[in-house]
């Protein structure tokens, strides 16, 4: 079979069945006795174990299968639910998800899975005598019952030159789809005679609701050593024994004791029927990428609609003017709704945090609790795919710098339960996410100790720093307050990775902290990556675009207003001392008009906690505009986040404000 068409659908759904099972084994590890939350892990490995063997997979398909046959002896309370059978079930969780990707790279044949197969089968181990044993058991009462029209049909089908033969299967040990084996067998003996009942019944097979073993009672007029052979022939079939059975020897079944179930030859065709008219999902799956090449040509219709605009305003015509504001209504709804199929709930990434924080509590010995909030929130799916390494990072330094042992949050009065608490919220045009803790908080004395041991910076520079800017400086590559290096943390490189990362998708990161009591790391985060808002601005005879996420406010200043505080000018509003900055000197722009004017215009910018000025000449509009990368010749630029294109033509370069702020 051809899987490659089928390989995107089928991890897809891989990925959705992990998270099913990383989630619900966490819960099933405090609530081991639910029982209902055991059949849905079971479920969903079953699932699991069915497609990935369908599909050729056979590595995920064989730990998927010890997992089933692990969590069927749960189900049926052989086995109890303890810390060691949580942590194998973990270790095999794990292994399918470097499965997973290793099928993605085309690499799953060369990844190690006896050792997890060892640690699950082990549990398998003790039951197999008594198994073994239950098995004869059920053998020798495995008899088909017959109602009493059932042996009437059969004798009159006896009558007319037919046998009764009892064929009794037993399936390989390892097969993986014992379900569908069954229904391809009943299938295929229809070819050669009249099915009239089976044990257990043609439902309990299709669901593999039972062990290797089953009977069939066909109506043929084949002899039973041509039919036996025929079974011999089929693939996961161990041991086929035949026999044709008298008539006056069959058991009659007792209406209301077991209910009838006859197998008729045209009952597959009615299961697929069923299943044919199930209902159909509401959901589409769509390659993200159509979705952006959709978003691309949305926005050249944006930049189209932006040139109408400025045609219009030019020509001057009333009727012109109406119909590209009624095309311009259209393309914002037609941005939105396009936006809209990109977001995805943060979700996503959240739920992988609990199992994270599980067993970083574990390998440093101390109690967290990690409370979600706000998980409905929705990102672009570009921004929701980059955020996951830095969470991991700010999570991890949470767990293992914030968060106290259990004895000394004891001696500081606090509960022996830390907590971590990840919150998302929408404001704007951004999300905020914010992970805060319980902990014993940052130490700004410690920070500028280490910075100063490490020759981050000297004394000097050090002194001069306020509070926010010391806590700041755990952002700088290669700084940690660690004194030794774990498996957790004390590189160096965690905060360093925070802050690239997010920087690259035009994000801030804030963090607040007092001793003692807690740190909270906040990012704020665009909803989207392809079209923002901006204010556009002109220098000279140059037009920029400033985003509006980092714009507070715009102020008229009179020239005669601005005072100069250690060499730098400023600005006094509402009583806040506002420093200012000439944006013709950052970006070296000839001529710049504001020179010889009284009023300059002033665009209040904020990155994080800092508040700064910039001196423009002219404030023209705001307006939405599609970014465009400079490429791989220009590169990256200090303070020049994109261009974009005007509706007159011409070419506007992006500002990044946290450059220049």
């Amino acid at each position: 079979m051809e899987v490659s068409q089928y390989l995107n659908v089928f991890m897809d759904e891989c990925y959705e069945h992990l998270q099913v099972l990383n989630q619900s084994l966490l819960t099933l590890e405090k609530e081991p006795d639910n029982s209902e939350l055991l059949n849905s892990i079971f479920r969903a490995a079953h699932t699991l174990k069915g497609a990935s063997a369908t599909m050729g997979f056979n590595k995920m398909a064989s730990v998927t299968h010890a997992m089933e046959d692990v969590l069927s002896l749960l189900r049926q309370k052989e086995l109890e639910v303890t810390p060691e059978i949580i942590n194998v079930l973990f270790d095999a969780l794990d292994l399918l998800e470097i499965l997973a990707k290793g099928i993605t790279e085309g690499q799953e044949e060369n990844i190690e899975v006896a050792g997890v197969l060892q640690g699950l089968k082990k549990y398998l181990a003790a039951d197999l005598a008594s198994e073994r044993k239950e098995k004869e058991e059920r053998r020798t009462t495995l008899q088909l019952r017959y109602l009493p029209e059932e042996i009437e049909k059969i004798k009159a089908a006896v009558e007319g030159g037919l046998a009764l033969i009892h064929l009794s299967l037993t399936l390989e040990k390892d097969c993986l789809l014992k379900g569908a084996r069954a229904f391809m067998i009943l299938r295929e003996l229809e070819t050669q005679g009249e099915i009239v009942r089976t044990i257990p019944t043609a439902k309990e097979l299709e669901d593999e609701k039972f062990d290797d073993d089953f009977i069939i009672g066909i109506l043929s007029k084949k002899p039973v050593g041509v039919l036996v052979q025929f079974v011999e022939k089929m693939l996961d079939v161990k041991a086929v024994k035949g026999e044709i059975v008298e008539v006056d020897k069959l058991l009659v079944e007792r209406r209301g004791t077991v209910q009838s179930t006859t197998t008729t030859s045209d009952e597959p065709q009615k299961t697929s029927q069923v299943k044919a008219s199930s209902s159909i999902s509401p959901t589409v799956r769509v390659d993200i990428k159509k979705l952006d090449d959709l978003m691309n040509l949305v926005g050249e219709l944006v930049i189209t609609r932006s040139r109408l605009e400025q045609i219009s305003l030019e020509k001057g015509d009333q009727l012109l003017g109406e119909t590209v504001e009624h095309l311009s209504r259209l393309t914002l709804d037609l941005r939105d709704q396009v936006l809209k199929t990109r977001m995805v709930p943060v979700e996503q990434v959240f739920s992988r945090f609990p199992r994270l924080v599980r067993d970083l509590a574990k390998e440093t010995g101390k109690e967290v609790e990690l409370r979600i909030s706000g998980a409905e929130t929705e990102l672009d799916r570009t921004v929701i795919d980059e955020i996951v390494d830095p969470l991991v990072h700010i999570i991890r330094n949470s767990v293992d710098h914030g968060i106290e042992e259990p004895f000394l949050r004891a001696e500081c009065g606090k509960k022996e339960q830390g907590v971590v608490e990840l919150r998302a919220y929408q404001t704007g045009n951004h999300v905020m996410i914010s992970v805060t803790d319980d902990g014993r908080g940052m130490d700004p004395e410690k920070i500028k100790a280490r910075a100063l041991e490490k020759g981050f910076m000297t004394p000097e520079e050090i002194e001069g720093l306020e509070e926010e800017e010391i806590l700041n400086l755990i952002f700088l590559p290669g700084f940690s307050t660690s004194k030794e290096v774990t498996d957790v943390s004390g590189r160096g490189v965690g905060m360093d990775v925070v802050k690239t990362k997010i920087s690259a998708l035009g994000g801030v990161v804030q963090v607040s902290s007092v001793k003692g009591e807690g740190t909270t790391i906040t990012i704020r985060l665009p909803l989207t990556l392809a079209i923002i808002q901006t204010l556009i601005v002109q220098l000279g005879e140059d037009v920029f675009a400033i985003p509006t996420g980092y714009i507070e406010q715009t102020i008229s200043v009179a020239r005669k207003d601005i005072r100069k505080l250690r060499n730098q000018e400023v600005a006094i509003l509402r009583g806040e001392v506002i420093p200012l900055i000439r944006l013709q000197d950052f970006l070296g722009v000839p001529q710049a008009k504001n020179e010889h004017l009284e009023e300059l215009d002033v665009v209040v910018v904020r990155n994080g906690e800092r508040k700064l000025g910039c001196i423009v000449d002219t404030l023209l509009r705001q307006q939405d505009v599609v970014i465009k990368s400079l490429g791989s010749y220009l590169g990256n630029i200090d303070g020049i986040a994109g261009a974009t294109i005007l509706g007159n033509g011409k070419i506007a370069l992006i500002l990044d404000m946290r450059a220049v702020a």
